[in-house]
This record gives structure tokens, C-alpha cells and sequence, in this order.
């Protein structure tokens, strides 16, 4: 249950870092690295010790994000760019892949402007040739991500919880959910 359950993690300064396990976030605060900032009513038991499970947590110490390189360069974050949709047709689902639009075969680079999502058939039928050679259009252009928290995937939780997260969320990441689920 503790593996299934998320929770948010601020950083020092109240700023949102990421989404971890209940089991990750009390351990956290078990060993010091940071702080139970809200828990709505849920509780952990252990032979010797009962805590509120937590639904916010705070790190006791800043963690330094690198700003100026902006999102790093990923299959995940290409991924998540493309909201895990084929970028030829338009498919959502399992079996999805990257592709390279100008291949590498062809010159193509590996970078934000060149590399979509596809899905495998649609990745087949392209195969090393360009989209003028086959016809094949994208559902939009490539471009690098520029926001800060394009990588927040509000993950599903108690009713409570999404209550809570609400307050420490930019209203971006909110929208972004809002417009997505």
C-alpha cells in the first residue's frame, strides 16, 4: 500500500520537486532529511510508533536545480512532451517508441527538435525515410520544453490529497492536470 500512495515533496523553499512513494517520503522524515508538512488523517503504525502519514512533505535542506540547462534531454521527457501520443497519428497507449524525424541515417540529430514520440507502426512505416518521401505529417512540431514544471504528472490519489497538493502547486501544473485527466 505504502508503494502506491504519492506524495509531494517541496523543496526547502515551499517550491514543488517531484512526486514519491508514501514508504520513501516516511522514510524521509524518519531519518531527518525532511519534514511531515500536511497529512490529512491517515496513519502509519509500527509495533513501537504511530505517525500521520503524510500528504506534503518539505526537504530540511535546499536542493539545487540547475535552471539554465532547463529539462534535461530524455526518451522520458520526450515522453512526456508529446503527453505519450504518436506524434504521426495521433495514438495513445502502450508500445509507443522515439523517433527520429530527419533520420540519423540521413543526418538527423539526437536532440528537441528532431526526436518525437511514434508509435511502433507508424515508426515501421516511416522507417528510415523522411515525411515528404512517404507522406506522413505531425500532429505537431517538436519543440524544447521552456517551463519549468512541464514534468509534473499530478499522479491520482485520495480526494484529500489532491486538496492539499492544490496549495503548493503552481497554477501551470494545475491547469496542465486540469486539461489532461
Amino acid at each position: 500500500m505504502l508503494d502506491s500512495i504519492k506524495i509531494l515533496v517541496l523543496n526547502h523553499t515551499y517550491e514543488p520537486l517531484q512526486f514519491c512513494t508514501a514508504k520513501r517520503a516516511i522514510i524521509m522524515v524518519l531519518s531527518g532529511r525532511a519534514e511531515n508538512i500536511e497529512s490529512n488523517g491517515y496513519v502509519v503504525r509500527s509495533p513501537s510508533q504511530t505517525m500521520p502519514l503524510p500528504a506534503v512533505i518539505r526537504t530540511l535542506r535546499l536542493v539545487k536545480r540547475n535552471r539554465k540547462k532547463g529539462v534535461a534531454f530524455s526518451k522520458k521527457n520526450i515522453l512526456r512532451r508529446d503527453n505519450y501520443t504518436c506524434q504521426y497519428c495521433g495514438f495513445s497507449g502502450n508500445s509507443l517508441t522515439v523517433d527520429h524525424i530527419r533520420p540519423k541515417s540521413r543526418g538527423g540529430k539526437t536532440n528537441w527538435t528532431n526526436v518525437v514520440v511514434a508509435c511502433k507502426p507508424c515508426n515501421l512505416k516511416k522507417g528510415s525515410r523522411i515525411l515528404d518521401e512517404i507522406d506522413m505529417r505531425l500532429v505537431r512540431p517538436p519543440a524544447k520544453p521552456d517551463f519549468l514544471y512541464f514534468h509534473f504528472n499530478i499522479p491520482a490519489g485520495p480526494a484529500t490529497y489532491l486538496q492539499i497538493w492544490q496549495k503548493y502547486l503552481p497554477k501551470k501544473i494545475l491547469q496542465q492536470a486540469m486539461a489532461h485527466g
